[in-house]
């Protein structure tokens, strides 16, 4: 009997260590590898940090920023309370791209991460493994089919919740609460959270798009695109395919009206679930949290015949994002407005770090291209620099207007400096190698002024081949593998 009973309970055991193993193994996110040698001079203000970046989100989508009807009243809350820059852009129009700068502070040709299948290598130091090295709590949760851990933004989170992009707004907020119930808040912790909603297909609540267009009658009355779960090139309606939604769309102003009236509803509803997610942060943490709130890019939704897509080019509806911070009232710098001065997604690890008060004294950063934006919150205003963006590559060139050649040497690339703007085509003939925009009295660049503005060209030009000089001489390699073509052909980004 005594025997029996034992070998009950070694099963018992070797069951319990067995599920334990599957749970931790397959249910939980591994924790990724991160560099462990930073050093400091200072650790800071032991705030708290709340990354909310919001996927395809336009800077003029923010009813703050312009949006003729009221869709966004949380952000618009973190706008009254922060301070608002009104003119940032991402440094490439793409999720994991420019995200992965975002947390490096470092253009893509540092990164290395300018594909869907590239991957964040070991010596580009991230924000996360900055604060995990000064002893913060890391987590992320993010919903986007792109941000899988294999890409590397995951390096340095305790827990790095990934969910592809049928976790909508609501759930993924839900998400970030039960992770928080493990967060021990009396210590800092940095949180990002990643929203899918605003990307294509739109699938707005019905509620919503009644309350935005409700005399609307007609094709893609209630949704765009035939599949809530669809992504890549299947994200479209079947009845146009992504070759008639973006590049030849015939639907006619009235559809496309109520289409963008869809895109706006996504933004509602996911400014809806923020509206939770800070109101618990409040209730759970108090005055001790620096709230930064951006996008990973924008969406372009008819601007230069170019629909409900992003990446392609670099024009501003693709480019622009919101970008706010909000920091506590007892902070020594805390102050509220709005900044008009152009900024970029790779100032937001060093603004974060100086709020923070962390100062590293080892030379991890050094790499870093972005700035402080901190002289903002001091009542100085710095010197304007140009900022820089290139595009990403298309898995549709025949459509691509004026694009040579389809690799990263071909890109689009753009300087924006002092209001005006210089986007290069390589490989492009004379006559259409540059296009110049006076971007402060033609925001949407309707009127290309190079042929009259050579001057000015010219100072664009010269910072636009400097920046050129500084990039890798290197050759890439950055053909996918074949588990990479596999990846986007079941993703629907090619047949």
């Amino acid at each position: 009997m005594r025997r029996q009973r034992l070998t009950v309970g070694l099963c018992c055991a070797l069951y319990c260590l067995l599920a334990a193993v599957i749970y931790f193994g397959f249910f939980k996110s591994p924790r990724a590898e991160y560099t462990r040698d930073i050093k400091f001079k200072a650790k800071g203000n032991r705030l708290s940090v709340l990354l909310i970046t919001v996927d395809a989100l336009r800077m003029d989508h923010v009813s703050a920023n312009g949006y003729d009807k009221k869709i966004t009243p949380t952000i618009d809350g973190l706008v009254s309370a922060g301070v608002n820059f009104r003119r940032a852009i991402t440094p490439i129009p793409k999720t994991t791209q420019s995200l992965a700068s975002l947390l490096t502070g470092c253009y893509p040709h540092k990164t290395r991460v300018r594909n869907l299948w590239s991957v964040l290598p070991g010596n580009m130091i991230t924000l996360t493994e900055v604060l995990k090295n000064s002893n913060y709590q890391t987590v992320a949760v993010v919903s986007s089919h792109n941000l899988i851990p294999d890409r590397n933004l995951s390096r340095g989170f305790d827990h790095y919740d990934f969910e592809s992009d049928k976790r909508d707004a609501v759930e993924t907020t839900k998400s970030v609460l039960l992770h928080l119930e493990n967060i021990n808040t009396q210590d800092p912790f940095f949180i990002w959270v990643h929203y899918i909603d605003p990307h294509v297909p739109y699938y707005p609540p019905e509620a919503m798009i009644q309350e935005l267009d409700p005399d609307y009658q007609g094709r893609y009355e209630k949704k765009f695109g035939d599949n809530k779960l669809k992504i890549g090139g299947w994200a479209y309606p079947k009845d146009i395919g992504k070759e008639g939604a973006v590049f030849q769309n015939n639907l006619g102003e009235i559809v496309n009206a109520h289409i963008r009236k869809l895109y706006a509803a996504e933004i509602k509803y996911t400014d809806l679930a923020i509206s939770e997610l800070l109101a618990e942060m409040e209730r759970r943490v108090g005055d001790k949290l620096i709230t930064i709130l951006t996008a990973d890019h924008g969406e372009s939704l008819g601007e230069h015949d170019y629909y409900y897509e992003h990446g392609d080019y670099v024009y501003n509806a693709q480019l622009r994002v919101p970008l706010v911070f909000r920091i506590p009232r007892r902070h020594e710098l805390y102050s509220v407005g709005s900044v008009d001065d152009w900024v970029s997604l790779i100032d937001v690890l060093p603004t974060t770090l100086d709020l923070l008060g962390i100062k590293v004294s080892s030379g991890h950063l050094s790499q870093v291209d972005g700035v402080s934006l901190i002289p903002y919150w001091e009542g100085r205003r710095p010197a304007p620099r140009p900022l820089f963006s290139e595009s990403d590559d298309t898995f549709y060139p025949e459509f691509i207007k004026r694009r040579v050649r389809h690799d990263i040497s071909g890109r689009f690339r753009s300087v924006i400096f002092d209001g005006w703007k210089l986007i290069w085509t390589p490989f492009q003939q004379p006559g259409m190698l540059y296009e110049l925009y006076d971007v402060e009295s033609d925001p949407d660049e309707t009127d290309n002024l190079y042929e009259v503005e050579k001057a000015r060209a010219g100072v664009l030009e010269k910072y636009l081949q400097e920046w050129m000089t500084l990039q890798s001489q290197s050759v890439e390699d950055t053909r996918p593998t074949q588990k990479d073509l596999e990846i986007l052909k079941s993703l629907g980004y090619i047949k």
